[in-house]
């Protein structure tokens, strides 16, 4: 069975890079230290439950201890405890309003919640506090991406990589962030009147100028997405991945300069595919556990033989959403686009839509 296709490609991997992260406070040894060790501990083995309850016990003993509040936060989001994580993060903050990784937590939070300002705004207070911080940069970068800021999220990504050259979740975020670049500049695509919304029909609507700097913004992409599966030969979603890397450099092929007389074209208001049938995408119960809300957004090719091909993840959503997403895709029926009496390929994007309420 495969596993959710965007757990790092978004946010996912946020919760394993701060574990690994030394705590100046670790070097006590009075019994609720301990306590709080062991908490931790059980963090890291993915014992959540158990976990919180260790950590509550520590943090009633100790009421001032930072480490041990966070630690609980962490917990309370694995356990599913959104709110509760929330509150706790927020006690984290306000024992210590200069403790980078609880602004960096909060703005996961805000995130997975799809309460993008809030993400930025705590992501950049992280990032203010510990500028150096790869996983500060990361955070940040990915809050902007999803405020609809890519060309900052790139800026945050390079950063990144600056400090440390092989950061595979830095690649990863100017991959996102350098297609989200190509959306924009193809006439805004993510508020274009033309798209199709859990199916339903919308196309381009400034499209007409396809200029070339749009689509070596897709090849920088690919190569980035290259460099990180290299980075990561034993990620267990390489195959999806490769899937990934493989609708990025046929989108960059089809650049005007590189194949003028290409057999895809763009979607029109009369130049498009007409719907059939289609699936909703379904929640999956790890997002719905971690509070995930959001849309994800797919550039897609409505195939001449009816097949939705070329799936390409434009906005990303963490824990399966995106590959429930994709899944959802593959099984829309359609009657192709038809240009002087034949059916053609036609390039449009898909949105799919996830709220608990």
């Amino acid at each position: 069975m495969r596993k959710p296709l965007m757990k790092i490609f978004l946010l996912c991997c946020f919760f394993s890079l701060i574990v690994g992260m030394r705590s100046s406070t670790y070097a006590q040894q009075s019994p609720q230290a301990n306590e709080k060790e062991r908490g931790i501990e059980l963090y890291r083995k993915g014992d959540f439950s158990e976990a919180v309850k260790t950590l509550k016990v520590a943090v009633k003993k100790q009421q001032g201890d930072i480490e041990a509040w966070y630690y609980l936060g962490l917990s309370l989001h694995g356990a599913g405890k959104i709110k509760d994580a929330r509150k706790t993060f927020e006690k984290t903050l306000s024992l210590n309003p200069d403790f980078a990784r609880g602004y960096a937590a909060m703005a996961y939070m805000q995130l997975l919640g799809d309460d993008n300002k809030g993400a930025v705004k705590n992501a950049e207070k992280a990032l203010a506090l510990d500028p150096k911080s790869v996983e500060s940069l990361y955070i940040a970068g990915m809050a902007h991406l999803r405020e609809g800021a890519p060309a900052v999220a790139l800026a945050r990504a390079e950063d990144a990589l600056k400090i440390k050259p092989d950061y595979p979740e830095a690649f990863i975020l100017k991959t996102q962030a350098l297609i989200n670049m190509f959306s924009q500049s193809r006439a805004n695509l993510s508020k274009s009147p033309g798209r199709f919304e859990e199916g339903k029909a919308t196309g381009e609507a400034n499209g007409e100028v396809r200029k070339r700097s749009d689509y070596s913004l897709l090849k920088e992409a690919s190569e980035s997405l290259d460099a990180y599966l290299k980075l990561t030969p034993d990620q267990s979603e390489q195959a999806l991945w490769r899937e990934q890397l493989e609708g990025l450099r046929i989108y960059a092929r089809m650049a005007p300069e590189s194949n003028p007389d290409t057999s895809v074209t763009r979607m029109t208001p009369t130049l498009r595919p007409t719907i059939l049938s289609r699936e909703k995408a379904r929640y999956t119960d790890a997002a719905r556990n971690a509070g995930v809300r959001g849309t994800v957004v797919l550039m897609v090719v409505f195939a001449d033989d009816g097949v939705v091909k070329h799936i390409l993840a434009i906005q990303p959503l963490s824990h399966g959403l995106t590959e429930e997403a994709i899944r959802a895709a593959r099984e829309i029926r359609f009657t192709p686009a038809i240009r002087d009496g034949k059916p053609i390929s036609v390039i449009g994007m898909l949105e799919f839509t996830f709220n608990m309420y």
